[in-house]
């Protein structure tokens, strides 16, 4: 009796003391749980501003040294926290400085992968230029065409500086985009108001039909010189303007020419023809009338009025329509 007795007293105790151990044991994990998520927490601010501080030096310097610790400190900090708000920031950062010191293929691989784990950066902007500079880099221009197309033809986007430099980089001889914005001058940056006032520029080609064209072909008329390509999603949104446009004043002494940068004549060819478009159309493959008019990016568009005298540029939408209806009334009484 006394030992059947005794074995329930033992397992209680033997109970009571695993209990106990357990306890003091989750009172010694808690503490070191929390104090690892504040250690790591601070750690990862330390490093994320430690890589600011290096980009912001290396925006005015090329140190190699800064850059082999920022691209370091970068593929680390996306390693380690992958779900943390601020690492597309770092994936910019990393990507730029890795264009910035010649290592392209890695910047595309980094930023292809911003671009599609985060759609929904702020960043995505400037790391699609990024992106179509680093594949021009390595010569793929190609792929930085379709690159800063998507970047000019999103809504997100539009109006940007980023989406203006891809403008002027597409309208710009590829073989001479060796990846850099500084590749486009300062007079490339210039608007084209120093036009205004001037004769225009002439020349004499062939337009898609083999006819003659030249502006003074078509002198004592209005003329719209318009630089467009069917790659161009802008080109494209202001098309049934100008179809508009024309329209209402073709037999008033008004006419368009299309000067096309496209890159093959066929999409041309297709698109014309597919629209109805009836003015004259040049396929500037060389660029020999873009050079000539220093355009950077498209649509630009230049308003030539009776004596060949460029009189405005950049007209779109209504504003076209309406300082056509003036210089077509204006053109009338000379």
């Amino acid at each position: 009796m006394t030992s059947l007795n005794r074995i329930p007293f033992m397992n209680n105790r033997y109970h009571l003391l695993m209990v106990l151990a357990c306890t003091l044991l989750l009172a010694s994990c808690v503490p070191t749980t929390y104090q690892s998520a504040g250690t790591d927490g601070a750690t990862r601010e330390r490093v994320y501003n430690v890589i600011k501080v290096l980009s912001n030096r290396l925006s005015t310097s090329s140190d190699k040294t800064d850059a082999e610790m920022l691209i370091e400190k970068s593929q680390s900090f996306i390693h380690t926290y992958p779900k943390y708000s601020k690492v597309d920031e770092v994936y910019l950062i990393l990507g730029q400085t890795l264009l910035q010191f010649d290592r392209a293929a890695e910047a595309i691989e980094v930023l292809n992968n911003l671009n599609r784990d985060y759609p929904y950066s702020s960043y995505i902007s400037e790391s699609l230029l990024t992106l179509g500079l680093a594949y021009d880099n390595v010569g793929k221009h190609d792929q930085a065409d379709q690159t800063y197309n998507k970047l000019i033809s999103d809504r997100r986007f539009s109006g940007s500086k980023n989406v203006e430099a891809a403008q002027q980089l597409l309208a710009t001889d590829r073989t001479a985009r060796k990846g850099a914005l500084s590749e486009l001058s300062a007079e490339t940056q210039n608007p084209l108001d120093k036009f205004i006032g001037k004769p225009a520029l002439d020349f004499k080609v062939a337009d898609l039909n083999g006819q003659a064209l030249s502006l003074e072909k078509y002198r004592g008329k209005i003329i719209l010189l318009d630089f467009w390509a069917t790659w161009c999603p802008p080109c494209i949104k202001e098309m049934p303007h100008l179809k508009q446009t024309y329209a209402k004043f073709k037999n008033q002494g008004f006419i368009i020419i299309g000067i096309s940068l496209d890159r093959g004549l066929e999409p041309l060819k297709t698109f014309v023809s597919e629209e109805n478009i009836t003015w004259p159309q040049y396929f500037d493959n060389g660029g020999q009338i873009s050079q000539m008019y220093k355009i950077t990016h498209i649509p630009t568009t230049f308003l030539i009025d009776g004596k060949g005298i460029i009189q405005a540029v950049n007209l779109k939408g209504n504003a076209l329509e309406a300082a056509i209806a003036q210089f077509v009334v204006e053109n009338s009484y000379r």
